[in-house]
This record gives C-alpha cells, sequence and structure tokens, in this order.
C-alpha cells in the first residue's frame, strides 16, 4: 500500500512544480507577504525501541508523553509569499526537551547488599523545515483553496544515559529524514474580519508515510492577525528505526504580520 501511495505522490508532485516553473507571473501584480510567529504547547506519541524509567514512550505502547512538563525550548514560524496564483511557503518547528528520575534500590532483608542508586536521564530534539509551492484552484472572495507541492525534512535526535552506582552508559539514536509531500491549503473568510484557515498534506521518502493537519481560527487587526490553530504531524518510519512511528499535536496560537 505504501508503495502505491509513493507512485500517486511523486508525479502529482513533479506536475505542480514543473507547472509552476513554467508560468511567468505579471510583474506588475501586487505581491503579498506574510511572516508568523507561534506558541505551541504539543503532545507527543510514539513507540520507541529504548525507554528509560519513568519513560511514557514504553515500546509497542503509545501514550502521552506530558512534553509540556519537560519542553525546554521551542520555536515556530512560517513565511508565506503570494503572487497572483502562486504561493510559496516556509515552515520551521524546533523543539527541545529533557526528563530524568533517579531512584535508590534497598534490600531490607539483606543489610550486607548496598543501596543501589539509579539515574536516568533523557534529551529529545525534534526540527522540522518544510518548503512548499502552491497554485490556487478557487477563491471567490469566502473559499481560498490552494494545490501545493513540496518537501518535508525532519530530523529527532535523542539521547539516553542510565547510570548504576555513578557508573554508566548512553546512547544516542538518531533520524534523518526527507519527504516529498503534496495537499491542500487555505481559508474560508466571513463578511467581518474573522477566517478561518486549513492546511493538509501527505508524503512520503525517507518515511514509510507522513501526514500533516491543521485548522484554526484568525481574527484581522489593523496591525497583523492573532490566529488559534490546532495541529497534528505524524510520522511513520518502519521498525528499522529506533522511532517505529511519532506524532505530535496540539493547539497553538501566533501573531501574523502582513506586508
Amino acid at each position: 500500500m505504501l508503495q502505491d501511495v509513493k507512485r500517486s505522490i511523486v508525479p502529482s508532485l513533479a506536475g505542480i512544480l514543473l507547472a509552476m516553473t513554467g508560468v511567468h507571473a505579471d510583474e506588475s501584480s501586487e505581491v503579498k507577504q506574510s511572516i508568523s510567529v507561534y506558541g505551541w504547547l504539543p503532545s507527543l506519541d510514539g513507540t520507541i525501541k529504548y525507554t528509560i524509567p519513568g519513560d511514557s514512550l514504553r515500546p509497542e505502547k503509545k501514550g502521552q508523553s506530558g512534553i509540556a512538563d519537560s519542553l525546554d525550548m521551542v520555536f515556530m514560524g512560517n513565511y508565506e509569499l503570494r503572487k497572483e496564483k502562486y504561493s510559496f511557503m516556509a515552515d520551521i518547528i524546533y523543539l527541545k526537551m529533557s526528563a530524568g528520575q533517579s531512584t535508590t534500590i534497598r534490600t531490607p532483608n539483606h543489610p550486607s547488599i548496598p543501596d543501589m542508586h539509579v539515574n536516568a536521564e533523557q534529551e529529545l530534539t525534534a526540527t522540522m523545515f518544510g518548503v512548499y509551492g502552491g497554485y490556487n484552484i478557487t477563491d471567490n472572495g469566502r473559499w481560498r483553496v490552494d494545490a501545493i507541492g513540496g518537501a518535508r525534512y525532519f530530523s529527532l535526535d535523542m539521547d539516553i544515559s542510565l547510570s548504576l552506582n555513578e557508573r554508566g552508559v548512553s546512547v544516542s539514536p538518531s533520524i534523518s529524514n526527507y519527504d516529498a509531500v503534496m495537499g491542500v491549503r487555505g481559508e474560508y473568510t466571513t463578511d467581518s474580519q474573522w477566517y478561518f484557515p486549513y492546511h493538509f498534506d501527505i508524503g512520503t521518502g525517507n518515511s514509510d508515510l507522513t501526514t500533516q493537519a491543521s485548522v484554526g481560527a484568525g481574527y484581522r487587526f489593523g496591525w497583523g492577525d492573532v490566529l488559534l490553530t490546532y495541529r497534528y504531524m505524524h510520522y511513520a518510519f518502519g521498525d528499522d528505526n529506533f522511532v517505529n512511528d511519532f506524532d505530535l499535536y496540539g493547539p497553538k496560537i501566533g501573531i501574523v504580520f502582513h506586508f
């Protein structure tokens, strides 16, 4: 089934990109640009091969990991350029999180056996960068629908250390994937300053399958927009990687500046 998805995505993506490069827009047309900066506290699901005490990502089991409790750094933003029916967007996510747990194991029935001090720590860094070209299918003043195609880079690095009475071992598995994606994006605009943006894409490449979806509500002010969105991202990496699958999801709030 995944091979069928690849065969359908790649030719369609190539067609979109060729159409974009083969058409020259009117130089006098207006160029619209915007920069968005978001705050996001996502939740995390996944299935990994490596685990430490206290880690909620158990092998062969999915569950919320409580990233918001151990989030060290997050940055999320995008840039968009539109001219006539054509558009370009770049999107970036960077987040870093860490967690740790210490445990003392005692054997009261065997006082001759010394206590064992176990310390476990993990640090996870995720980076996503996507570029998309778009072509407007319809724009009737209410509904705007763009067909999009592009590429997305995703990296996941994990440092895991486990020590017993100050003698420890550590592992640092990582994943770096490039995938071609295609989908739709756009917005519905009301008669007032309210609008409702949406985005969906699906793709494959180094990943077995990746999908992304978001929907939100925005309000336009004179200086820019305030936007509340729910975003979901999924990656299926396969059984050969230290992470079999990976999901990020949750609400985000952002500010959009137009120029």
